[in-house]
């Protein structure tokens, strides 16, 4: 997966915003629950834990939705969890709803929060599956840059794939406990990382044409 970033104080680049796009903050639980495919339990424990959801409409219908995270915040999907520094959020969880798809409402999204979402905030963080080149476009197209490869070390713990810009964060991403590393990062997190609650039985890389590095799928089985 790659882990991206966005300054307070960066420009914001310029998207379309589509018509009848509406955009806010919702503590709505029941509505939550239902567009998230969450438990009720769940939304209320993420709310309780300082975690803010925001709900995109389109023509007044729940289109698409996300969270942001404060002070502490988790990667499901390499069972870390970490501390972020302060004024820095982690924007997770983010899903457009399939009839609302290829409309441009996520970056639209994503901007709202970056402008609106947070007033004491001074950097946002975000990941993508490498899989998922629509998540991908929207986090580029809403003016997040590019930090490096974020994976799971032969020891489990979070790492990211050392880099000029990841240099640049080192004392960020120290504070928010992952480590940097001159390696050759794992490419693909449904083949490496044991924590995935679904898991597809055919690598991405491969169906890409592409090398898996650090596949670990025998071990995982075993």
């Amino acid at each position: 997966m790659s882990l991206y970033t966005f300054s307070h104080s960066a420009k914001l680049s310029s998207v379309h915003i589509p018509a009848g796009l509406r955009i806010e903050a919702s503590t709505d639980i029941r509505l939550l629950s239902i567009i998230g495919n969450s438990t009720i339990e769940d939304v209320t424990k993420r709310l309780a834990n300082d975690n803010t959801a925001f709900i995109a409409y389109l023509n007044n219908l729940p289109a698409a939705f996300g969270w942001m995270a404060r002070d502490n915040a988790k990667i499901g999907e390499l069972n870390h969890e970490f501390i972020l520094p302060e004024g820095n959020r982690y924007l997770w969880n983010f899903r457009t709803l399939e009839a609302y798809r290829g409309k441009g409402i996520y970056p639209a999204l994503l901007q709202f929060i970056l402008q609106h979402g947070d007033h004491g905030s001074t950097r946002f963080w975000i990941i993508h599956a490498p899989e998922n080149k629509a998540s991908l476009k929207g986090i580029q197209n809403a003016g997040f840059e590019y930090v490096g490869k974020l994976y799971i070390d032969g020891n489990n713990i979070a790492t990211i794939e050392s880099n000029e810009t990841a240099l640049t964060f080192q004392e960020e991403l120290e504070y928010m406990d992952i480590k940097l590393s001159g390696q050759t990062a794992n490419s693909c997190w449904n083949c490496s990382s044991p924590y995935l609650k679904k898991r597809f039985s055919a690598c991405c890389c491969s169906t890409a044409g592409n090398e898996c590095i650090g596949n670990n799928m025998l071990t995982m089985a075993s």
